[in-house]
């Protein structure tokens, strides 16, 4: 075998070796300084932070479309309208799809808009619904002209709800109520229907299941009309179950067409209707037939428009219409009845 061969390093190689400093390092180039203008420092200087966004009202843009949607829904029509929509972009989006508008609620008593704002309101509420509205409530200032606007754009309508409309919109039921073959619902409170709309009621709105026609007690009978409503809803409502009519005038005549004619109905109210008599075989029937049904002189407690001293509130409130005021005209004379409208109008128009 040939013996292994040694590499060996110079003399200076092993003395570089040992003293590792004597090797030069390598130089690193010099940095390059740039100056900047006195503009451009001054710029600097006077340049403002961008504010960063809340986080808070960050959460409230990135909240689920669905959900922002209920959110708005319990807001109201009026905010809506004037504050939600202005918000943001997101939220302005939201607010012009025709799903937030399929129920609308509107009341004279928040805010202080006149009634003309309001119905402008409402229309534009409506229109927004793009006919998918189905639950319209309207408290205090619905005339002739809106329900006629509503009832032209608003074909799948299940429920509405007019409270207090003084005017005279007798002539404008019954084109309405054609126009609203889904109709379930159908509540008016302090606010005139007349038989002839009823009967239309039973010809074109075959679905109605519940009929509110509430209103405070009268000051004065008429004898010859005081049955006719309850005669048209025995005649013609068939299909109803639940039927209210606190402050009817109706007698034990009008009671009997009801339950002869709607064997379905389940609930009636009958408080306030001070010219029935229950005491006798009507009131027996009435019980049988009857599951929830509330008796003339029963409390009004949880009815949201009819109160217990309505009776006296004209008597308080206004009393150039009572029966011997001082324009002469007699609430008991069915001659001056155009002549009480017009009072009537002229104390109760907006």
């Amino acid at each position: 075998m040939l013996p292994p061969i040694r590499l060996c390093a110079s003399k200076s190689d092993q003395q570089k070796a040992k003293n590792p400093k004597s090797v030069p390092k390598a130089k690193m180039p010099s940095p390059i300084i740039l100056c900047a203008s006195k503009a451009d420092r001054q710029k600097a200087l006077n340049h403002k932070a961008v504010p960063k966004v809340k986080a808070s009202f960050k959460r409230w843009l990135d909240l689920p479309s669905d959900l922002a949607t209920n959110i708005l829904h319990r807001i109201g029509v009026i905010d809506i309208l004037e504050n939600a929509q202005k918000v943001c972009t997101t939220w302005r989006n939201i607010c012009k799809e025709p799903a937030i508008w399929r129920v609308i609620h509107m009341d004279t008593a928040f805010g202080s808009h006149t009634t003309a704002q309001l119905r402008e309101m409402c229309k534009n509420a409506v229109d927004r619904s793009q006919g998918q509205l189905v639950d319209i409530s309207i408290l205090g200032f619905c005339n002739n002209e809106l329900l006629k606007y509503i009832a032209d754009r608003a074909s799948h309508l299940r429920r509405l709800e007019i409270a207090c409309c003084y005017g005279d919109m007798n002539g404008t039921w019954a084109e309405a109520l054609k126009k609203f073959p889904a109709l379930e619902e159908l509540s008016l409170q302090k606010t005139g229907i007349t038989k002839e709309a009823i009967e239309t009621i039973g010809r074109h709105c075959p679905l109605l299941k519940i009929l509110k026609l509430n209103q405070a007690p009268p000051r004065y009978l008429d004898e010859a009309s005081q049955n006719d409503l309850s005669i048209a809803i025995g005649t013609n409502l068939h299909e109803l179950s639940h039927l209210e009519l606190i402050g009817n005038s109706m007698t034990n005549i009008g009671i009997e067409v009801i339950l002869d004619g709607c064997r379905h109905l389940e609930s009636l109210d009958l408080r306030k209707c001070h010219y029935i008599n229950l005491k006798s075989d009507l009131g027996k029937k009435c019980s049988r037939q009857i599951k929830y049904l509330k008796l003339p002189e029963d409390s009004l407690d949880g009815c949201p428009y009819i109160y217990e001293n309505d009776e006296d509130f004209y008597d308080d409130m206004y009393p150039d219409m009572l029966c011997h005021c001082h324009c002469g005209l007699d609430g008991h004379d069915s001659d001056d009845d155009e002549r009480w409208t017009e009072v009537y109008m002229e104390i109760f128009s907006p």
